[in-house]
């Protein structure tokens, strides 16, 4: 999926008849000299035959379709090496006969063995073609010939069977004519030196396992510079097409291509339509954290000072502008009210889009804190879900049993979610307006018991909330449902219902005070005790190093990203300023005591590729925060200023990129399609409290019948997240069958909100073109998907049935990815009552397993 905003200028240069864009790839090529040594040697791929997914860790990994015949999907591996030199400790350790190779291109393939009438594995035959394409920079400039196979170009071609055990293997070059396509090579000197294996492991019996090793070393004798990596242009254009020949016919067996997209194959003689391969540092994914404790004490504890002079209004100036925030101790729901209204205004000015937030709210002004996590969970990026979650009762010690600390959940767009997608329409290139929901990152924030840091009931109290935040954090990550009574409810407690995509393929973040004494700069760990178990195997358990973390060397371990800060001194990072302070604390924070964190969960250990890594390079930084109301002068006239809160602001930058590619829309597979109401605000009500809403319909209509659920049990809040659903499958109460192989239909979708009244209850209008005052419909956004093309839209409503077909926006094509589906934000213009809802609807495509 491309996700850059240059690809309408980039449509250009694609030659006529090719792709509508190009596909890019970027590879970081391992380099001796950078990424190895003997002290931390590299892992590379050996072309055995075997293809172990964590040999490729510094490559990128991508599902094999078959967009014509349908069959169970394969994987493809893609790894390359630089020009440096390998000596035999720096890589492949244990592995002393196969030493790291230099400026080679690694194919790993793992492609689905078929199976007989009986159910039993069977074996595979078939053709891998290899197109390479060696100047690629004069293909996308559209130099006059470079559209077709040229003289440097090669096609390598393997034939296999391991019915009948054999793999040969051909290379041709393009003709430099550039009329005949691919010719033969006038001599062997002229391949580009390659091995395959092909193997059927005992390890993985249901699939036929592929490898190659390619020189790069295009139209230059053996050995010598390889020229995409040397090169300024340093591309190199690749396509890959395998065509099974099923040796039964019970089942369909898939073949595959890369590019990994839908549309008549190049058939190996049009350059532009291979990938580009672009030899450099993967494509980052920026995003900043803000963690800050403002010290906001409760109205009803007037005798309890703030912690420091800040207050809402000087709060909501300093963090306006940050990206995601976790802010504690505002234990009054109207402060915290306050705060989301002020940032927003704020924000309004400065011609900004307004924060989304997950925190708690009531009606009760004068509500004490007890049920109160004191936690703001901010974000200037989509909250795609979140949650609340209390401590259970008795988790704490002393006046900290005042309040009901907890954790607070949002499931957080990135900027890849909505960076520019182009679905070409009508031969029309357009953007498309939904959310993909394979991009994102969970965010916790959080604020555990206070007191003393030496072995006692305090340290017991944390330690417990530290567990019960480890449960938390891996319930909703591997996306619930959240009925595990491990980490304990509350009857306060705020999530979704059932289930969403797991976000265990990814790193989460935990933002929060944590009161535990941390080391900062090169500090070791040792005389921080109760530091070491809170990050250790026992509690939040984040500090093993995952089989990925060993075998890649790109990608950053670190768990604690504020522990070194950026600037002359790395030790300041101490965030416990005390209740005063002066403008002299900023270079004090190498003594201060560290309490307040940004801490990295990392993806799960598994044997293959996590969708997201971190990669190296985070930036921290500590910053105090100044009341300019309170300057005074001392007695040798220097300025002093009172800081806003007795926490400095912990803020973090960091980068992701993707290491595994999604798979896309294919026609010819069975899909399962779920529409889902995931978030409703009430826009109208003031300081965030509180509508009580339900549902009577969430339909959907598919293969000629319709689905249609209610939901009428009252949800209270001013933002829930009610996961009100329906969607095919043979679950359903009545029959709704999933979509068939080849289905060519649409498939409609619509739902209602409401809000429960003493009088008569209100319907929340939820589209931004709605007069509101009329027909049913015109009050709730509509959908439809378009199942030979993978588009879904937004369409006008219902009255006709016209209207179904008649587009309003286009939210995206599947063809294009959204591994995990597609979100969409409307919301209501009813001016007439003020009954107006921003509602966030999901829509899945889901592929099934294949026959």
């Amino acid at each position: 999926m491309q996700r850059v905003p240059l690809l309408l200028a980039l449509a250009g240069l694609i030659p006529t008849g090719a792709l509508a864009a190009p596909h890019v790839t970027k590879l970081l090529p391992q380099d001796a000299q950078v990424h190895c040594s003997p002290g931390a040697p590299c892992v590379q791929p050996t072309a055995d035959g075997v293809v172990a997914p964590l040999e490729y860790a510094d490559g990128k990994k991508f599902p094999l379709q078959d967009f014509v015949n349908g069959g169970p999907n394969g994987d493809l591996f893609l790894y390359v090496s630089d020009n440096a030199s390998y000596t035999a400790d720096e890589c492949n350790v244990g592995k002393p006969q196969n030493p790291c190779h230099a400026q080679s291109l690694f194919i790993g393939m793992r492609l689905p063995r078929p199976r007989n009438a009986s159910g039993n594995l069977v074996g595979l035959e078939g053709t891998v073609n290899v197109w390479l394409d060696a100047k690629r920079g004069e293909t996308l400039q559209q130099v006059p010939g470079a559209a077709v196979p040229r003289g440097e170009d090669r096609r390598i071609t393997l034939s296999y069977s391991t019915v009948k055990g054999y793999a040969n293997l051909v290379q041709s070059k393009g003709d430099p004519s550039g009329t005949n396509g691919w010719i033969a090579l006038a001599a062997p000197t002229e391949a580009w030196p390659t091995t395959v294996n092909v193997s059927s492991p005992a390890s993985d019996p249901a699939h036929v396992h592929i490898e190659f090793e390619i020189k790069l070393a295009p139209g230059l004798p053996a050995g010598g510079p390889s020229e995409p990596l040397d090169a300024i242009v340093r591309k190199l254009g690749l396509g890959i097409e395998h065509t099974p020949i099923p040796t039964t016919s019970a089942q369909t067996v898939g073949g595959g291509r890369f590019p990994n997209f839908s549309g008549p194959s190049a058939g190996g003689t049009l350059t532009g339509a291979w990938e580009t391969l672009e030899f450099a540092s993967p494509t980052p994914i920026p995003l900043s954290f803000t963690m800050w404790n403002v010290g906001q004490m409760p109205d009803v504890t007037a005798w309890v000072d703030d912690g420091g002079s800040g207050e809402i209004d000087t709060v909501a100036q300093r963090i306006f502008r940050k990206e995601v925030a976790c802010i504690s101790e505002i234990w009054m729901a109207h402060e915290r009210g306050e705060l989301i209204e002020k940032v927003n205004a704020l924000r309004a000015n400065a011609q900004l889009p307004p924060m989304q937030a997950v925190t708690e709210l009531n009606d009760n002004v004068l509500q004490p804190s007890l049920f109160s996590t004191g936690l703001v969970l901010l974000s200037s990026r989509q909250i795609l879900e979140g949650g609340v979650h209390h401590f259970p009762f008795g988790m704490c010690t002393g006046s900290d049993c005042a309040q009901a600390k907890g954790v607070l959940w949002a499931r957080i767009a990135t900027p890849a979610a909505t960076a520019p997608v182009i679905v070409d329409e009508h031969d029309v290139p357009t953007v498309a307006a939904g959310t993909d929901y394979a991009e994102f990152v969970d965010v916790f924030c959080t604020h555990v018991n206070a007191g003393d840091n030496t072995s006692g009931p305090d340290t017991t109290a944390r330690e417990n909330q530290f567990s019960n935040i480890k449960a938390y954090v891996q319930q909703v990550r591997q996306g619930g449902p959240l009925t595990d009574t491990v980490f304990g409810f509350d009857v306060h407690d705020a999530f979704p219902q059932g289930t969403w995509p797991s976000g265990l393929d990814r790193p989460a973040f935990l933002l929060g005070d944590l009161n535990t004494l941390g080391p900062k700069g090169a500090e070791t760990d040792v005389g921080f005790a109760h530091y070491a178990d809170m990050v250790g195997p026992g509690l939040l358990d984040i500090r093993k190093l995952s089989e990925f973390d060993k075998a890649n060397t790109q990608f950053s371990e670190t768990r604690d990203l504020a522990r070194v800060v950026s600037g002359p001194d790395p030790m300041a990072a101490g965030t416990w300023l005390s209740s005063v302070c002066t403008d002299n604390v900023v270079n004090e924070l190498n003594a201060k005591k560290r309490l307040d964190y940004v801490l990295v969960f990392p993806s799960e250990d598994t044997l293959d590729f996590p969708a997201f890594a971190l990669l190296n390079g985070s930036t921290a930084s500590v910053n105090p925060h100044f009341d300019p109301t309170s300057g005074s002068e001392d007695s040798e006239g220097n300025l002093i200023q009172q800081c806003l809160s007795d926490h400095a602001m912990v803020e973090v930058t960091v980068q992701l990129a993707r290491v595994k590619d999604v798979v896309k829309y294919n026609p010819m597979k069975k899909h399962r399609i779920e529409y889902a109401v995931k978030q409703v605000t009430d826009l109208e009500t003031a300081s965030g409290c509180c509508a009580d809403w339900f549902t009577p319909r969430v339909l959907m209509t598919a293969n000629g019948l319709t689905q249609v659920n209610a939901f009428p049990d009252v949800i209270e809040d001013q933002t829930i997240y009610p996961n009100w659903r329906v969607h095919t499958g043979p679950d359903n109460l009545s029959f709704f069958p999933d979509l068939a192989v080849g289905f060519s239909g649409t498939v409609n979708m619509t739902s209602a909100i409401w809000e429960s009244d003493s009088g008569p209850n209100d319907h929340y209008d939820s589209t931004p073109e709605s007069s509101a005052i009329l027909a049913a419909d015109d009050k709730d956004a509509h959908f439809t998907f378009f199942a030979n093309s993978g588009v879904l839209r937004r369409v006008k409503g219902e009255l006709l049935a016209m209207d179904w077909l008649t587009g309003v926006e286009l939210l995206g094509s599947f063809m294009d990815g959204y591994e995990n589906g597609i979100t969409v934000e409307t919301a209501g213009h009813d001016t007439a009552t003020g009954d107006n809802a921003r509602v966030r609807h999901y829509f899945n495509v889901k592929e099934l397993e294949s026959p």
